[in-house]
């Protein structure tokens, strides 16, 4: 047998010993939990059970696990994807601001009517409005 929970009622983890307010689980219940957190799920007590879940489902409030609904599941993956768009988009904007620090120092044509610079300013620009699209 092994039991899950938390002693200091912030760390959750699987135990060897029994403890006040663990829950037990057989040894082949804990190698299913295991195998599933391999598979990217996680592990979480709920309703007095343990039990690997989507992440995406799953909120915790004040401690307590909930079940999400189906709009709220959608609104928790936006958020999600909406915060690694932000990255990348950080990500893109530093990368373009290096390259308009050599187009100011080495000025030249993208094309017949473009300088590198205004090519690249015109990029930050698209960017900073997906940005400010995204967080508001």
């Amino acid at each position: 047998m092994k039991y899950y929970g938390t002693k200091n009622n912030k760390d959750y983890g699987f135990y060897e010993e029994n403890f006040e307010n663990a829950i037990e689980i057989t040894d082949q219940y804990w190698i299913n939990l295991l195998n599933e957190q391999n598979k990217g799920k996680i592990i979480i007590p709920f309703e007095g059970n343990v039990i690997a879940a989507d992440e995406k489902q799953y909120s915790q409030e004040n401690g307590i696990w909930k079940k999400l609904s189906a709009e709220e599941t959608n609104i928790k993956q936006l958020n999600i994807q909406n915060a690694i768009r932000v990255k990348e988009i950080q990500n893109e904007l530093e990368e373009i601001d290096k390259k308009r620090i050599r187009a100011l120092a080495e000025p030249s044509l993208k094309d017949e009517d473009t300088t590198w610079l205004e090519y690249y300013n015109s990029q930050i620009t698209e960017l900073r409005t997906e940005l400010n699209s995204i967080t508001g």
